[in-house]
């Protein structure tokens, strides 16, 4: 099961479903979001570039 955290759910019912918490742009499909363990959506290039600071935080499907 994936998890949401509750600000990104406000944020999604505000209408930034696609819009990343990391960097304000929108996900694309060659760069959709992704939830991090924390629970938010960011850009998977946020989560596998070994320089950003969310490096590895994609959330594992269970």
């Amino acid at each position: 099961m994936r998890w949401i955290n509750s600000r990104q759910q406000k944020r999604d019912h505000n209408g930034q479903r696609n819009t990343c918490a990391a960097c304000g742009h929108d996900g694309t499909t060659h760069d959709p979001l992704v939830l991090t363990g924390d629970g938010f959506r960011v850009h998977r290039s946020h989560t596998t570039d070994p320089k950003s600071g969310l490096y590895g935080a994609e959330q594992r499907r269970s």
